[in-house]
């Protein structure tokens, strides 16, 4: 088991990527502790983990209350791994924007990272392999009309677990980040799958499917192994391709087909 004996403390736990992180890392051997706002989400998933694993532990947090983050990283006896997985995704236009919702976007999806990963460090600097894992998102990347504030909140998570792995490795401590494409639970697929603009949605993933929890819980358990021992200050995109495609692949169905099929060619230039 690839975390046998490691605690790691996973927050925004009550959502499908964390919870899916959750229940991969338990079965892998972790002791994990699991943090929330929701207070009843976060005991459904500590119930549903619970049945058949031992090892799990629940606890309230809301990760922009700076007393509330100390108060549960002094309540630990150690830690090996933090992932900072609590966020949140809200759309509004620039223009539309107000000063209060921008801090708040900024709060719960950036200062939150700050925070967990401050009073954190402590613990990790007495581990013998600490890792912190950051989610940010491929709208870091990728702009999407709309998410100002989200954007701008994920792609300084990977400035931040850049400077974040600099700083800390001087203690052995490694921080890499994930960066996922449009990801749903089996349930959520299941409800859209007859509506076209899924289809459409679909048809622009290369691998041909958008992604499910377990590919970015996957992620997570690799940049929290030894298996990346040698991996730090990274963006690991998981997005099955999407970031890789020029827009004109985007907009042109005739293009994608073809290259689905395999018979995609360069076209000729007519002078």
């Amino acid at each position: 088991m690839l975390l046998n004996g490691k605690k790691a403390l996973i927050t925004g736990a009550a959502g499908i990527l964390g919870s899916a992180i959750a229940e991969l890392f338990v079965k892998q051997g972790c002791e994990v502790v699991i943090a929330d706002v929701d207070e009843r989400k976060l005991k459904a998933v500590a119930d549903t983990l619970g049945e058949s694993y031992s090892g799990i532990e629940a606890v309230l947090l809301d990760v922009t209350d700076e007393d509330a983050v100390k108060r549960v990283m002094e309540g630990l006896d150690r830690l090996d791994i933090l992932i900072n997985n609590a966020g949140v995704t809200r759309g509004k236009k620039i223009e539309e924007l107000t000063l209060q919702e921008w801090n708040t976007m900024l709060s719960l999806n950036l200062t939150s990272v700050y925070l967990c990963s401050q009073y954190a460090l402590p613990l990790l600097k007495q581990s013998c392999a600490p890792v912190i894992v950051n989610m940010s998102s491929i709208n870091a990347i990728r702009m999407v009309p709309g998410f100002p504030v989200y954007s701008a909140a994920k792609s300084a998570i990977i400035a931040f677990t850049q400077q974040l792995a600099l700083e800390a490795a001087a203690y052995g401590i490694r921080a890499n980040c994930i960066s996922p494409g449009r990801t749903g639970s089996e349930e959520q697929i299941q409800a859209r799958m007859n509506d076209p603009k899924y289809k459409l949605e679909v048809d622009c993933y290369p691998i041909g499917r958008t992604g499910r929890p377990n590919d970015i819980a996957n992620a997570a358990l690799f940049l929290s192994s030894e298996l990346s021992a040698f991996i730090t200050g990274i963006n690991l995109v998981v997005d099955g391709g999407l970031s890789l495609l020029n827009p004109t692949a985007l907009i042109r169905p005739d293009l994608r087909e073809r290259w689905k099929k395999g018979e995609y060619r360069l076209e000729g230039i007519e002078a």
